[in-house]
């Protein structure tokens, strides 16, 4: 009988074991790439100058089925709506957002002759943090289609690795975070405790603080970044705030040791 037992005992242990690095498997075979995909109107060079052009380099998620197909579509219709200003939803693929801005100078300098100004696009995406639990991604973008200026934004997507789901600041953080954070932006940009957010000249809408929409996740810190227009003008630039994890542990939602260390 103690034999039987043992034997027992000895084969729950190697299926636990099974089980274990069989969830171990599951966990860490996400894995990313990084793809380049570039376009230039009539093959010239934008080192030269003068050259319309649109560069993308993104991460691509192989490995684990479902989750690398939900956080690839996520990132690409990231990429058509940054590059593509155009209302109608007819473009899917990075590869079609590249032969469409090129498509679209055209017909734009066919349309006006006298418009010599060529359009350039350059999208640079990259994981800036990934653990067991979330990946955070970071893409710079600097764009010229006409207009007195051209530009700029730094912009995040952050991703449940277990399910590919696309997290935002609800999943990230409690509720109390953003009381939080507004007290340290309106002394940080001194603006009033007792005055509208908007005093100063932001242009919060329904004059009321909100959290960026870019919020990116780092070894120690936490990221909160509004980009350019998003709540005051163009020549206000940007505006960012950082907080180091362990000292916001008590917002977070995020389970995962890392996060706090």
């Amino acid at each position: 009988m103690r034999k039987i037992t043992s034997l027992c005992l000895v084969f729950l242990l190697l299926v636990s074991c099974k089980e274990d690095k069989k969830e171990e498997k599951t966990e860490t075979s996400l894995t990313f790439q990084t793809k380049s995909l570039s376009k230039s109107l009539d093959d010239c060079t934008p080192e030269n100058g003068n050259c319309t052009f649109i560069s993308l380099t993104f991460p691509v998620a192989s490995g684990a089925d479902y989750q690398a197909e939900k956080i690839n579509r996520e990132i690409e219709k990231f990429l058509v709506s940054i590059v593509d200003y155009q209302e109608e939803e007819k473009i899917e693929k990075p590869e079609e957002l590249a032969e469409d801005f090129i498509a679209n100078y055209k017909e734009t300098a066919e349309e006006f002759p006298e418009y010599e100004l060529p359009w350039e696009a350059t999208v640079t995406g990259k994981i800036i943090y990934q653990d067991a639990d979330i990946i955070s991604m970071e893409f710079d973008t600097d764009m010229f289609t006409g207009g007195a200026h051209g530009y700029r934004s730094t912009n995040y997507l952050n991703f449940d690795r277990k399910t590919g789901k696309k997290l935002t600041a609800t999943d990230l953080f409690k509720d109390d975070f953003k009381k939080f954070v507004e007290k340290d932006f309106r002394k940080k940009y001194e603006i009033p405790s007792d005055s509208n957010i908007n005093s100063t000249g932001m242009f919060f809408e329904d004059e009321k603080f909100r959290l960026p929409e870019n919020i990116g996740i780092s070894q120690k810190k936490i990221l909160l970044h509004y980009n350019a227009y998003e709540i005051a003008s163009y020549a206000a630039g940007n505006f960012n705030l950082q907080y180091p994890k362990k000292e916001i542990q008590q917002f977070l939602k995020i389970s995962d040791s890392s996060m706090t260390r």
